[in-house]
């Protein structure tokens, strides 16, 4: 998910993978000790368990926005990402490489289109990779669905050296979980997620004058959609998340199309 980038702090983490800079802001952690709970194991310690719920999704959160880099490193910009409580940026930025162009150039519209999709398509290879890890030993997966809309399969190690491992279910589970849903959640077109940003740039593409605006108007709808779809079963923080992001695209329309009121 690309949007502003979040203020420096003295406890930030400061690392580098792959030759990218990667810096992790200290509220990167909120989400996953509020919203961790559901994926520990049954009977897990709920201390050890939010320890890898942390874990699992660093890793789906990094390997997200790893695919938005490698894709500006594919069309010749160099990046940087920051990981803070919305999930993650990536940042196009020349750094020090040789080969970079010029720092916070102007994509083609299908050049985005192909960033933005990196992410989500590196997230459901991760989801993939795990379900693969299911079969290499020697378990079975079976379809079901979360929030009744987004289809996730759900590993059986029963008869395998596995069965009854926790942590091994937990990672493996929360993995195909996680990275299924917040990645097919991305691509719901809402400003500024990933499909979001998709929509943006096709819209442009056939109608350059009003395209931004009609693609916040369709960030405002769809927005609503899901907000009104949290609430009804029951899952406040998708409503907050959604309507939060319908009112920010709510308010850019207004300003976009010059129809901002005083009130």
């Amino acid at each position: 998910m690309l949007l502003s980038e979040p203020g420096r702090t003295d406890f930030d983490i400061n690392f580098q993978m792959f030759g990218i800079p990667v810096r992790v802001h200290p509220a990167f952690f909120i989400m996953p000790v509020l919203l961790g709970r559901g994926l520990i194991a049954p009977g897990m310690n709920v201390g050890v368990g939010l320890l890898l719920v942390v874990g699992l999704f660093f890793v789906s959160i990094l390997v997200h926005e790893l695919g938005h880099v490698f894709a500006y490193r594919y069309f010749g910009q160099a990046g940087r990402i920051v990981l803070y409580w919305m999930g993650g940026i990536a940042i196009a930025d020349s750094g020090n490489l040789p080969w970079a162009r010029t720092s916070g150039r102007r994509f083609s519209g299908n050049q985005q289109i192909a960033i933005s999709l990196a992410g989500p398509a590196a997230g459901l290879l991760l989801a993939a990779a795990c379900v693969a890890a299911v079969y290499a030993f020697g378990g079975s997966v079976r379809l079901g669905w979360v929030f009744g809309f987004v289809p996730v399969p759900f590993a059986n190690m029963a008869g395998t050296a596995m069965e009854g491992n926790e942590v091994f279910w937990m990672l493996i589970q929360g993995g195909i979980i996680w990275n299924i849903f917040i990645n097919l959640l991305n691509l719901v077109p809402v400003y500024p997620l990933d499909g979001g940003q998709v929509s943006r740039e096709l819209f442009l593409k056939f109608d350059p004058w009003n395209g931004v605006s009609n693609s916040l108007l369709l960030s405002v709808a769809t927005g609503v959609a899901f907000a009104i779809l949290g609430l009804s079963g029951q899952d406040r923080f998708l409503a907050f998340f959604f309507g939060f992001m319908a009112w920010q695209n709510y308010q850019a329309w207004q300003q976009s199309s010059g129809t901002r009121r005083p009130w």
